[in-house]
């Protein structure tokens, strides 16, 4: 009985486990009606925006929607003004394949939910590498249509259950984040929103106070340009993909195992009583599940403290994930097949080994590459893989480590006289400095 009893919590545990992660689903696959009739709801004209009715925060709305007009109408004027150069050539590339073929992407969204609850726009965010981050993402019923100029759907994807990411960053001022820090030491609670007063400036011309709502505005009273770049949010990258119930459900398997063996240990004292009393058979059971993922939850917590992500990577001099992850993205996007390549996004990232040599910091990650893409008869393919990189990029990025052999046979950008630095590593003869940034990772094999 000690197995059964056993075996039985772990169930109720996997089980209290999985609702809990795909809710959401389940809840779409009861009340939610039928497929057809689903998709004939979002294939509705729309009514306003593509968002219209939609809870998602203005924030959240104001970063997707312009990526999405432009797949729609396959047309690069409605991109944001500030985007990543990376991001911005990977979909100016998606618009000029849509264009070739003569096909729109439309994307049609219904019953969104914001994840991030309680944060500030239910955006998480964070500051990293001299720049504050932030990243918001909502879970959606999606249509996504891929439309010929004759008005025909040439390809369907419906998906029960989708994922729209986006992540943003900014640059910021070093006295501000010295700032920040500080407040924090002071045990102070919340997040600092900078630049929030920076919405308004003063025309560099005339001095009329202009509000800004991109990286360039026009002064209404005398033409000029008035430039906010360095206040304004910058598109890093957005994901739009399928959630996979299968791969969320893996996260649920630790309490599966811990629940039996802690309810196992817990029942085997009592061998003789649990076969005369099922009263008290149950209660151990309830002791056994509330116990059970108590210890799981500690364990992961544990485990990811003194082994997991943040220990392994405090090897590594001045790394920042998200330079970790807009590398790869960038190297990746070097590699791929530019005249079939629709969209291309990373998923999550596991850091598998780091290795430090004098020279260089090597990391071997595993990550979830997905790809859309077209062949030359126009069809639309996905493809999902999970891939095995070695990266590598110097250890102590911006050192100049042998300035003699580095600047062999260079000119100086400022005088165009030989490049010999002095002990500042500036040019000897006007003074100009070289600024060398080696903090981007490169690939430096594929392993699988």
């Amino acid at each position: 009985m000690i197995w059964f009893y056993s075996v039985l919590t772990a169930f109720i545990a996997f089980c209290l486990g999985a609702l809990f992660l795909c809710y959401d689903t389940i809840i779409d696959l009861l009340f939610g009606g039928g497929k057809e009739a689903t998709i004939a709801r979002l294939n509705k004209p729309l009514e306003g925006s593509i968002f219209s009715g939609q809870k998602m925060t203005k924030d959240m709305k104001e970063g997707v929607e312009p990526i999405l007009l432009s797949w729609e109408n396959a047309d690069a004027s409605y991109l944001p003004a500030r985007t990543d150069k990376t991001f911005r050539a990977m979909q100016e590339n998606t618009i000029r394949i849509l264009q070739k073929y003569g096909l729109r992407r439309m994307i049609r969204v219904s019953a969104v939910t914001m994840e991030n609850q309680g944060k500030p726009n239910n955006f998480i965010s964070w500051n990293d590498g001299g720049r504050q981050w932030r990243e918001g993402s909502a879970t959606a019923t999606a249509l996504e249509q891929y439309i010929n100029a004759q008005g025909q759907v040439v390809h369907r994807n419906y998906y029960r259950n989708a994922r729209l990411a986006i992540r943003q960053s900014r640059n910021i001022k070093s006295s501000d984040l010295i700032r920040e820090k500080e407040r924090r030491k002071q045990g102070k609670k919340g997040k600092t929103e900078f630049y929030k007063e920076e919405s308004v400036q003063k025309c560099f011309s005339c001095g009329a106070e202009i509000e800004i709502h991109g990286a360039e505005e026009v002064c209404p009273f005398c033409g000029r340009p008035v430039f906010a770049n360095y206040f304004d949010w910058q598109t890093q990258d957005f994901v739009f993909e399928k959630v996979k119930v299968s791969r969320s459900l893996t996260s649920v398997i630790p309490f599966l195992v811990m629940t039996f063996l802690t309810t196992f240990l817990l029942m085997l004292p009592f061998g003789s009583s649990i076969d005369e009393d099922p009263v008290f058979s149950l209660i151990l059971v309830a002791f056994g599940l509330v116990a059970g993922i108590v210890i799981t939850m500690a364990l992961i917590i544990a485990w990811e403290s003194f082994f997991g992500k943040k220990k392994t990577m405090k090897k590594v001099v001045r790394f920042y994930e998200n330079l970790f992850r807009s590398s790869i993205l960038e190297e990746l996007w070097n590699r791929s097949d530019r005249e079939h390549t629709l969209d291309l996004w990373l998923g999550d990232i596991k850091y598998n080994k780091v290795t430090n040599t004098e020279e260089e910091s090597l990391i071997e990650a595993s990550v979830l590459v997905g790809t859309r893409t077209v062949d030359d008869n126009g069809n639309i393919g996905y493809s999902e893989k999970k891939t095995k990189l070695l990266m590598a990029r110097a250890r102590y990025p911006q050192r100049m480590k042998a300035k003699v052999e580095m600047f062999q046979n260079k000119s100086c950008p400022s005088c165009g006289v030989p490049f010999l630095p002095d002990e500042k590593g500036n040019c000897s003869y006007c003074g100009y400095s070289l600024q060398v940034d080696n903090s981007k990772w490169k690939i430096r094999e594929v392993i699988a």
